[in-house]
C-alpha cells in the first residue's frame, strides 16, 4: 500500500519536474550584475547588433543615459549601419584600470570593414558592471 501511494505520487510528479528542467533558463538581473566586464559587454552589443538601440540605452549606465536615448539611436545608427552586420568578434583585451572601470576591446569584422576595434566602457553600478561608454573605429 505505501509502496502504491509512493508510486502515485512519484508519477504524478513527473510531468512537472519535466517541464522545469526543458524551461531554458532567462537572463535576469543578478546574472547581469553578477557578469564579467566581457561578458556584461558581449550583452549589451548583442542588443546594439540587433539595432535595438533604445533597449541598449535603458541597459546602459547612468553617465551613459546623461545623453537622450533618441540622441543615443541616431550616433549608433550613424556609427554602425555604415559598417553592416558583424561578422567576427574577438576580445582583444579587458583592462580594469581603477576597480570600478573597465574597458574591453574587440577586434571586429563587420560586412563592410574588416579591420574595426571597438571599444565598450564600463563602470560598477549598484553591483554590477554598467556600460557608460561605446566606441567603433
Amino acid at each position: 500500500m505505501i509502496t502504491r501511494l509512493f508510486l502515485s505520487a512519484w508519477l504524478a510528479l513527473l510531468p512537472s519536474m519535466a517541464l522545469a528542467q526543458a524551461a531554458p533558463a532567462k537572463p535576469n538581473a543578478v546574472a547581469a550584475a553578477s557578469a564579467a566586464p566581457n561578458d556584461r559587454a558581449r550583452q549589451w552589443l548583442t542588443l546594439v547588433d540587433d539595432g535595438n538601440y533604445a533597449q541598449s540605452w535603458k541597459d546602459s549606465g547612468s553617465a551613459f543615459k546623461k545623453r537622450a536615448a533618441d540622441d543615443w539611436a541616431k550616433t549608433a545608427l550613424i556609427m554602425r549601419d555604415p559598417l553592416g552586420a558583424v561578422a567576427n568578434r574577438a576580445l582583444k583585451s579587458v583592462d580594469v584600470s581603477k576597480p570600478q572601470v573597465a574597458v574591453v576591446r574587440y577586434d571586429t569584422a563587420f560586412a563592410r570593414k574588416a579591420g574595426a576595434v571597438e571599444t565598450v566602457t564600463l563602470s560598477m553600478e549598484n553591483g554590477g558592471w554598467a556600460v557608460t561608454d561605446y566606441t567603433v573605429n
